[in-house]
């Protein structure tokens, strides 16, 4: 494995976590009473909060596990 590789996971997986924390501030003030449309854009932070864990650890895990 390449450790360019890891290190552009890394970058991708906290940029993505950056997004997640952003707009969870965003969600938190935008949406007062707009149950339905607060439920959506929850579960798309939490995707994007999955992806971004994903890769983040899976370019850890690389970075330390190169031959």
């Amino acid at each position: 494995m390449n450790i360019w590789t890891s290190i552009i996971l890394i970058i991708v997986g906290l940029y993505d976590l950056a997004i997640v924390f952003n707009r969870r501030q965003q969600l938190n003030n935008d949406y007062v009473g707009q149950s339905k449309t607060l439920k959506h854009q929850r579960w798309n932070l939490i995707g994007f909060l999955v992806v971004g864990l994903v890769l983040l650890i899976a370019g850890i895990v690389m970075l330390f596990i190169r031959r």
